[in-house]
């Protein structure tokens, strides 16, 4: 009350100010009492809401006023409020008076074609304000793009209470389509792009697309539509429009009304017709190039009961809350379970065939008896454990060797399966060692043979469950520099195979494999080649380490020297096996 009391105070200051000397302060007071005792003001039983800040100024880019027509919007906390257009004085609320709507201490920012001005204010409830706008130097200028209506034969297009001009792009331009006599409204359509408030509308509006735009409005003769009830007299079948005739494609809205004690059923038609939901009330169709009859059938209605089990679990809820639905009728229902509760199915205690008897939101047929529909509720299960896998550092880091580890949960998936991936930062692709399956929580640790020396390596745990594969973080390792004198019963134990390793980029490769095995079953069981082992274990690390930080070398290697080898040995496979 008080804030409108100072409103009322402050216009009739403003009349005061401006009067030539024929309304003296005692008259305006007298006025002011006038609009707060006489009626004037709105009876509200609180506050009065907020009244709307009202701006007015010049719009201008680099100094120069704007075209006529650029669109000017009002932002309140970023959410568009108000828009209007500048005149031919390059000004903008004068006509119309440009009013914004918002919230006290809120921030009004302002977009003149589209790009943000470098002013803004302060929402102030009743406020008028002069606020002179400026697109800031360097900033694109606002653009425009023509919009070029047109039309098919039988009709025209307007565009009400609007010039044909060049529009901004966001503008919303109203459209009116007017067919001539025999003919009807089909629909608009937009070259290139554009969007429309309603395609299907004589009158709707369209958003103006950053680019050139022709909107084209289509018509066709016109075919009679005839609407029936089945049986007569149990209801109405309605043309929402009640035009009687549209073209054919025009999108034509229909409605069933039943009478009392009866319901709805279906909609069908004498000519070949596409209903957008045959089972509704209302809904629309696409008029067919002939003249058609479209019939709402009706039947009586029978009582309609919707419980839930146990009660007090959820709601059963009839969505179109009628109570009551004929035989043959489209029932749809919705389960909404309360919390800790879940949704398990439905039942009826008269012969019923559900959409999805477990789906929350479903159908069912109504049949010719009255029929009780249950919802049945369980106590929520708490969702299913996901397993974890986390990676955890590298131990026993020698020249061409390292124990990598991770540990792990199962959650809900018992098995799971774990594995680790291992590159250096140069690889292209990760190396991987073999799927292992594991039953409950706990750790996992594989030996890497074979590492080239004074080497950087990255690995990370990998597991998977029920077709999902999940990642630890990324742990890394540097080798230790190679030596001479190291052990062969040591280098044994890491079964490394430099070269090959080197050659392959991993050592996991299948060709080593073959080689490992030669080397076991073959060499190793005899003087001369354990002899070659340890020359080869001794010689070979610095050698590998060569091979491997050169791709070239690498490919030369392993394409000319040690896949003829593993060729050789897989093909004398039988004999030395045995």
């Amino acid at each position: 009350m008080t804030a409108y009391i100072m409103e009322s105070r402050i216009m009739i200051n403003k009349l005061t100010r401006r009067s030539t000397g024929r309304l003296t302060g005692a008259l305006a007071l007298l006025l002011a009492l006038c609009l707060i005792a006489g009626g004037v003001m709105p009876a509200y039983a609180t506050e009065p809401p907020p009244m709307p800040h009202q701006f007015y100024g010049t719009v201008s880019f680099d100094g120069d006023p704007v075209e006529e027509g650029t669109l000017v919007e009002a932002f309140v906390d970023d959410v568009k409020q108000a828009e209007t257009t500048v005149d031919a004085q390059g000004r903008y609320g004068y006509n119309p008076i440009f009013r914004v709507s918002g919230t006290a201490g809120a921030t009004v920012t302002f977009h003149v074609g589209g790009v943000e001005a470098d002013e803004d204010a302060t929402w102030e409830s009743g406020k008028v304000q002069e606020l002179n706008l400026t697109i800031h130097e360097g900033a694109a200028p606002p653009v425009q793009y023509e919009l070029t209506i047109s039309s098919t034969a039988g009709g025209s297009v307007t565009i009400p209470g609007q010039g044909v001009f060049p529009y901004h792009a966001g503008t919303v331009v109203e459209l009116l389509a007017e067919a001539e006599t025999g003919y009807g409204f089909v629909n608009w359509t937009a070259n290139p792009t554009g969007t429309f408030g309603d395609a299907s509308a004589e009158e709707t509006t369209f958003t103006m697309p950053s680019q050139d735009v022709t909107v084209t409005a289509h018509f066709g003769l016109v075919y009679e539509l005839d609407m029936a009830a089945d049986p007569v007299g149990v209801g109405e079948a309605i043309d929402v429009a009640a035009k009687g005739a549209y073209a054919a494609g025009a999108t034509v809205s229909i409605r069933a009304e039943p009478a009392a004690d009866y319901g709805f059923v279906n909609w069908t038609a004498d000519a070949p017709v596409t209903f957008q939901d045959a089972t509704a009330e209302e809904t629309t169709f696409a008029m067919p190039a002939q003249a058609v009859t479209v019939i709402a059938h009706f039947g009586v209605a029978y009582n309609l009961t919707m419980a839930a089990d146990p009660v007090g679990d959820g709601d059963a809820i009839d969505v179109a809350a009628k109570g009551a639905y004929a035989a043959g009728a489209t029932v749809r229902i919705r389960a909404v379970a309360n919390p800790g509760y879940a949704f398990g199915n439905w039942t009826a205690d008269a012969p019923v065939t559900f959409g999805g008897v477990t789906d929350a939101e479903t159908t069912f047929l109504m049949p010719a008896q009255a029929v009780t529909v249950i919802a049945h509720f369980a106590e929520a299960l708490p969702p299913p454990e996901v397993p974890t896998v986390t990676t955890l550092a590298a131990t026993d880091i020698s020249s061409y060797a390292a124990t990598i580890h991770m540990s792990y949960t199962v959650g809900y998936f018992t098995p799971v399966e774990v594995r680790f991936a291992c590159k250096r930062p140069t690889d292209p692709a990760w190396f991987y060692t073999v799927w292992v399956s594991r039953p409950a929580d706990g750790n996992y640790t594989e030996v890497l043979t074979g590492l080239v020396s004074q080497t950087q390596y990255q690995f990370k745990a990998q597991l998977k469950y029920d077709g999902t594969v999940i990642e630890g973080a990324v742990y890394q390792f540097t080798t230790a520099a190679g030596s001479s004198s190291t052990n062969l019963n040591d280098l044994l134990a890491y079964f490394g195979c430099f070269i090959a390793t080197a050659a392959y980029g991993t050592p996991t490769a299948e060709q080593i494999d073959v080689l490992r095995e030669f080397r076991d079953v073959v060499l190793l069981r005899n003087t001369l080649g354990s002899l070659f082992i340890a020359l080869y274990y001794r010689l070979s690390p610095p050698i590998a380490d060569f091979i491997a930080g050169n791709e070239v070398v690498r490919t030369l290697v392993r394409e000319l020297l040690v896949d003829p080898i593993v060729w050789f040995v897989e093909a004398t496979g039988d004999t030395w096996q045995n």
